[in-house]
């Protein structure tokens, strides 16, 4: 008999993560379930072949949380690296929060089948406003049109939005579940950059496999960097891409902190697809496609990112831009005395290799060709075939 369930409506992405969060902690806890997530307006429909031990998908997810909260008394790991732009996090305060969550959802993940039945009207029990019992706030990293900074640190007037434990749980599990999470320092700010899949229609198989591509993604980055950048930045590295079939998209989000102001400073939805696509046969025809992407501007890897999601500029501008940015550094390096040798002058030029240009005319091609104008939404379900690995 199938379990069916329907995400609270709290809109994406924070129903998007309560949905990655589900999948992953059922499939963690039955790996051989049938899964499918398909999204409905703001909420997703999650139906699941089988009997499901839900206090095993508790165990599961409970499992991850609390190894995070364990690393934040060493200010390291995926919930720090989270609330990164925020200065002067209490952690005992933090973690404590979490260890709440985490117990307390247990009882409400027993009855979900109840909990987020259709028509249960669960997130009318949550939302904005104060005297809301049993309710955790909605931080922005989940939240990011709602939500409100960590307040262990720092006072907070306005009403927050808040959630049932089962929903902040799924959610948070969502996160570090499934989602890539980029960081960066700069003089005048810092802040995270959170890359999560939007599954629309989305098989069980697949949905690991997104969770898997996105997942293990962490990183650091000495600059900020434009939001279509980052998910090129999280997509071009790993040892190797997987063929995923269904119908998907992204949410991006930044989350930045200059002085005591903190907020969302960036929020896009984009297509995926053409983005999994070039990456996947970029490193199948090549080697260098993590190094390029780690070398060029930041603004050139979103000019990258924005010709294959919405078609311009075209791939000839493009390829171009960034022959033209290596050749600038070589001769930068010719004249700073890095480079020595002739075979040392071809090294940086060597990064845009054949295989890249191939594969953005190629993409580029199946989408967008003969398409006029851009802001365009790919619409192929053709599955990614390029499967590499970067050396």
């Amino acid at each position: 008999m199938a379990v069916e369930l329907v995400t609270p409506g709290h809109s994406p992405p924070l129903d998007t993560l309560i949905a990655l969060g589900i999948a992953s902690g059922v499939l963690q806890a039955h790996p051989t379930a049938e899964v499918l997530v398909e999204k409905e307006g703001a909420s997703y429909r999650i139906v699941i072949g089988g009997q499901v031990e839900w206090d095993k998908v508790h165990d599961k997810l409970s499992e991850k949380m609390l190894f995070e909260m364990e690393r934040l008394r060493y200010r390291t790991g995926d919930l720090y690296s989270a609330f990164g732009p925020q200065k002067g996090i209490e952690l005992r305060k933090l973690s404590e929060t979490f260890k709440g969550i985490v117990e307390l959802a247990r009882e409400p993940m027993l009855r979900i089948t109840f909990e987020y039945s259709e028509g249960a009207q669960h997130a009318a029990r949550e939302g904005r406003g104060r005297g809301r019992r049993g309710t955790y706030t909605a931080y922005l990293p989940i939240a990011p049109w709602a939500g409100k900074y960590f307040t262990g640190t720092y006072r907070y007037g306005e009403e927050p939005y808040t959630l049932c434990p089962l929903c902040a749980f799924l959610a948070w599990s969502g996160l570090l579940s499934s989602s890539s999470i980029i960081t960066y320092v700069t003089k005048e700010k810092r802040g995270t950059i959170y890359v999560v899949p939007d599954p629309l229609s989305v098989k069980g198989y697949d949905l690991a496999l997104l969770s898997l591509i996105f997942g293990e993604k962490r990183g650091r980055v000495r600059d900020d960097v434009p939001l279509l950048a980052a998910p090129l930045l999280a997509l071009a590295t790993g040892e190797t891409l997987w063929p995923v079939e269904g119908d998907y998209g992204l949410y991006v989000w930044k989350y930045e902190g200059a002085g005591a102001f903190l907020g969302i400073r960036g929020y896009s939805q984009l297509p995926l697809r053409p983005l999994l696509e070039f990456a996947a046969e970029a490193k199948s025809r090549g080697r260098y496609l993590a190094r390029l992407i780690k070398r060029l501007d930041p603004s050139l890897v979103a000019q990258i990112a924005e010709c294959l999601a919405y078609g311009e500029p075209d791939p000839y501008t493009v390829v171009r831009s960034v022959w033209s940015f290596l050749s600038q550094q070589k001769k930068r390096g010719r004249r700073e005395g890095e480079v020595r040798k002739r075979g040392g002058n071809a090294r940086t030029s060597r990064l845009l290799e054949k295989g890249f240009a191939e594969a953005l005319f190629g993409v580029w091609q199946r989408y967008w060709r003969g398409v006029t104008g851009a802001g365009g939404t790919p619409s192929s379900a053709t599955p990614v075939t390029g499967i590499g690995s970067w050396t």
